[in-house]
């Protein structure tokens, strides 16, 4: 009984197949060769397409136009986009006109010839346009850039990239860093502005974006130009040329391309924050080789404070001298290292000298870092602060020593100074500057400082000659110099007999 039932069911699923395809059958004849109206058209094969849309499969098989391109906006806009949008605002072009002194080196002929033999070369000056970038740094309008942007300049036109101009002035700059703040000329107090990050916290390998304006207007647009490569290498040492007054340290090697009118702008990391300012790159084409350096973000914040309230870097004076540690000097003095530093002297009534540090003392950590080389050294130098702490950690013998250094201003800040009408500043030659500058004879007066643009300024004399005599006038403190000075008429030749790092010089200057 329970197999007849079976059977029937078996039966008339069969039987219900065979009318479902002979209906299917008909069904598409008729639609075959009549239209929904009932008009005949042609008869055709059809095949599996026909019988099955492909509008049926799109939809399950790949996305649609809308999705597609939805998907390729997304993978557009990538960490660098976004990185390039929240910095790119805070970007600007800076166009100064600097003013240049340059000095006659063809003596041509006639009257020309007989001047040049007789007065030496002429030196006449010249205005000079110069183009870089910067990147503001508060709402209120703070711009930080490179000194040598605007190092010497008449008048300061900075441009946003919205294309709205300003005048700017500068605030402060400092040659040794190679830093200057400068201030939009504005009311406004809603400048877009970066974010500045942290360069200590930065890897070979990662994401580095350079946005500038390199060769300035050259396309006629306000909007910087985005670059981008990696980190190539962190705590590059530059060694200086000669005369050269920028320290390099510990800078921020990049592959992303650099070019001139790139100075000043930033390096940002893949979050958009500033890690350094875009400084310079080595070339031999005069473009981009893929070897550009920029400023750590961090060494120019410890700048930019002094830059803002008091219009330079205060340097900090800490009193000693150091040498290289040699396995001949560790035998001497019976250490145990075979390199590093020691310290070689020490100035007295110095900040080292108050902190107890000695000759022979090897120089371990300042700040739990490593001083291992004469970089280390000179990193401490260059950014130490007066009267922010150090904690030096020496060797004396068999002892660990650990002690507080506390940096001074410069002795020559302090000392009694005089500046004359060409511009030279001259300082009283102190028991402080003379341990300091270790100086036998303490008479004359020292060079402090030559002011910008000044006649001085193309004189040829540096910050530390000491002006022993001047023509047939031995000047043996402030006030001869100042009575010497006073009487120098105009047009006169001037003969300076100097002191430099212990050699003695003759300099010939008209003024």
């Amino acid at each position: 009984m329970k197999n007849s039932k079976i059977y029937n069911i078996v039966f008339l699923v069969v039987i219900g197949g065979v009318l479902g395809v002979a209906v299917s059958y008909f069904t598409v004849k008729l639609l075959s060769t009549n239209d929904i109206n009932g008009s005949h058209i042609a008869e055709k094969q059809l095949t599996p397409s026909d019988t099955i849309p492909s509008s049926y499969v799109e939809p399950i098989l790949s996305p649609s136009t809308d999705e597609l391109n939805q998907q390729i906006t997304f993978t557009r806009r990538n960490a660098i986009v976004e990185a390039a949008e929240k910095v790119g605002p805070a970007v600007v072009s800076i166009s100064v006109i600097q003013t240049q002194i340059f000095r006659q080196t063809n003596p041509g002929h006639g009257a020309d010839f007989w001047n040049y033999f007789f007065f030496g070369p002429r030196e006449y000056r010249k205005q000079v346009p110069s183009l870089g970038s910067g990147i503001i740094i508060n709402p209120e309008g703070y711009i930080l850039t490179n000194d040598h942007v605007a190092h010497g300049a008449e008048s300061i036109t900075v441009t946003l990239t919205n294309g709205e101009q300003y005048q700017a002035k500068l605030i402060g700059s400092d040659e040794s860093t190679d830093l200057a703040v400068l201030k939009i000329i504005s009311d406004k107090q809603d400048f877009p502005f970066a974010i500045l990050g942290d360069s200590n916290d930065l890897f070979a390998g990662e994401w580095a974006i350079a946005i500038g304006n390199p060769f300035g207007y050259l396309l006629d647009d306000t909007k910087p130009t985005v670059t981008v490569g990696v980190v190539s290498a962190v705590n590059r040492d530059i060694k200086p040329e000669a005369g050269q007054k920028q320290v390099y340290r510990n800078m921020i090697q990049t592959d992303a391309a650099i070019n001139p009118g790139n100075s000043g702008g930033p390096l940002v990391n893949a979050s958009g924050e500033v890690i350094g300012i875009n400084t310079f790159i080595f070339t031999s084409s005069r473009g981009s080789e893929g070897i550009g350096f920029a400023i750590p973000i961090n060494r120019a914040k410890a700048a930019i404070s002094d830059l803002i309230t008091i219009g330079e870097v205060v340097k900090a004076w800490v009193g000693m001298r150091v040498a290289r540690i040699t396995p001949i000097v560790a035998q001497g003095l019976g250490l145990e290292m075979k390199t590093g530093l020691i310290v070689a002297s020490v100035d007295d009534m110095s900040p080292a000298k108050k902190a107890g540090i000695l000759p022979g003392d090897a120089l371990l950590e300042i700040d739990n870092d490593k001083i291992k080389n004469q970089s280390d050294w000179e990193e401490v130098v260059t950014y130490a602060r007066v009267g922010e702490e150090l904690n030096v950690k020496i060797q004396r013998g068999n002892d660990s020593i650990n002690t507080i250094l506390i940096p001074d201003e410069l002795p020559i800040k302090k000392a009694p100074s005089y500046t004359d009408r060409f511009g030279l500043e001259v300082a009283s030659i102190t028991k402080q500057l003379s341990t300091m500058y270790g100086l036998k004879d303490n008479s004359g007066v020292m060079v402090a400082k030559v002011n910008e643009n000044s006649i001085a300024s193309s004189w040829e004399l540096r910050e530390g000659d000491i002006i022993r005599r001047i023509n047939r006038q031995k000047i043996t403190c402030l006030s001869d110099y100042k009575k010497t000075a006073e009487k120098i008429g105009t047009g006169y030749r001037i003969l300076f007999f100097i002191e430099r790092q212990g050699e003695m010089y003759y300099l010939t200057v008209i003024v």
